[in-house]
């Protein structure tokens, strides 16, 4: 049983529970995450379904919001009152199986139901101890319960046990070479450093705001690249160098026993950005990264590759108002790759911030949902998530597009199952 089931009411929590849900797939690649219905093929009886999720898991979290306990049917009545309610059904059914941890999880400000609030046969919920996460913490909250769910046995075993790369961060000095240094959290904007041998090349992002989409009169411009919005990182954070290289993603193949190597369609390994990822492919290997190190990789928010990429200027493109030539690898760029194949990852000059293809090369998968529009979208830089996420943010533009796809604004989507000679990676480390 190494299996995490994850409990919720859809009117009540459905956002938070989706998030968590993704938080708890990353943090915990090898075991599967049971997202209640999400996990439960068409037409399968839902009891039995639920019953055979139960079985495989060591842990089932509940997740509490604010309606939770108050949550009506259509005729009035508190819907944890009804013997088939689906929510009661699983609860009522974990905490009947021993050895399984049921750990309710507070969400949206909720409290957690007192015994004499609950039907009898949910009272047994009321003594076991929640776990709170708030929206204004959310990342740290998140960190304590997996540190948490990792002491327990059946989910410990995997993350304790697996080969770890070099913890010591490496900057680069010009005179002398790479460098241990105690850590990367009080490193200033620019540096580079890698937490191990294995790892991608970091750069360290400053904190800042910046006005993310596009104005109306830029040509290329799309619907979806607005309104224009102010968004404010209030932390420095890490992104990768690069985009992630096949030499990188076949040594994390190699040491993980995640999946294959992908086609590289005849082009070449070694230093070219790895191709014909998906979203899911993307996620496991921050994953890997992240219990490998013990440090905290992770996909970027859709606000900070905008803000990366931009490398602080405010044009169509990082270097001025037009595409130029032979400034990234994109369809029309004239360099020798343009509208070919992917280009070696050092191939051009980096960013403001000393980022290389933040503009061409393949299109990079990012955290956030797709959303047709930035209508109230986050300011503070976090990704924008929501549950049933069918599509996910790709940016950056590719070898095959033309220049209006690869303004710095220009944002597409695609399936989280999708893969393509196209689309890569790049990593980001909060710090």
């Amino acid at each position: 049983m190494t299996g995490i089931f994850v409990s919720y009411r859809r009117e009540d929590s459905a956002g938070w529970t989706g998030r968590l849900a993704d938080d708890l797939r990353s943090a915990f690649p090898l075991h599967h995450v049971f997202h209640d219905i999400a996990s439960i093929e068409i037409g399968e009886d839902f009891v039995e379904a639920m019953r055979r999720s139960l079985a495989a898991c060591a842990v089932v979290t509940v997740v509490i919001g604010p309606r939770w306990l108050a949550a009506t049917d259509d005729a009035g009545r508190r819907r944890l009152h009804d013997p088939e309610d689906w929510v009661r059904l699983e609860v009522v059914e974990s905490l009947q199986r021993r050895g399984l941890r049921v750990v309710p999880v507070l969400v949206g400000g909720a409290d957690m139901p007192r015994a004499e609030e609950l039907p009898e046969a949910l009272r047994p919920l009321a003594r076991r101890n929640a776990h709170e996460i708030s929206d204004k913490r959310w990342d740290y909250d998140v960190a304590q319960l997996v540190t948490a769910l990792q002491r327990i046995p059946a989910l410990g075993a995997t993350s304790a046990g697996a080969a770890r790369l070099a913890a010591t961060a490496v900057t680069q000095d010009e005179r002398t070479g790479p460098h241990a240094v105690p850590g990367a959290a009080d490193l200033p904007p620019g540096t580079v450093f890698r937490d191990g041998n294995q790892c991608p090349e970091m750069v360290v992002v400053p904190a800042g705001e910046f006005v993310m989409g596009s104005p109306e009169s830029e040509e290329g411009r799309t619907a979806s690249e607005g309104p224009q919005h102010r968004v404010t990182l209030a932390r420095a954070f890490a992104v990768g160098r690069y985009e992630v290289t096949f030499d990188e993603w076949d040594a994390y193949v190699a040491a993980s026993g995640y999946g294959e190597r992908p086609a590289d369609e005849g082009w070449g390994r070694g230093r070219r950005p790895v191709i014909n990822v998906s979203w899911e492919e993307a996620r496991a290997y921050v994953a890997w990264l992240a219990n490998a190190t013990g440090k905290p990789y992770r996909l970027l928010s859709e606000a900070e590759w905008e803000y990366a990429a931009r490398g602080g200027a405010t044009t169509p493109y990082p270097w001025n108002d037009g595409p130029g030539a032979r400034r990234a690898n994109f369809n029309g760029s004239q360099s020798e790759w343009s509208g070919k194949q992917t280009a070696p990852v050092d191939s051009f000059e980096p960013n403001g911030f000393g980022l290389y293809d933040m503009i061409g090369n393949v299109w990079e998968w990012v955290q956030d949902c797709w959303k047709e529009s930035y209508e109230g979208a986050p300011v503070d830089g976090r990704a924008w998530e929501s549950s049933g996420c069918a599509l996910r943010v790709i940016r950056g533009g590719s070898w095959g597009n033309y220049p209006e796809v690869a303004r710095v604004a220009a944002r597409y989507s695609a399936k989280p199952a999708f893969r393509g000679d196209n689309v890569g990676l790049r990593v980001a480390r909060s710090l």
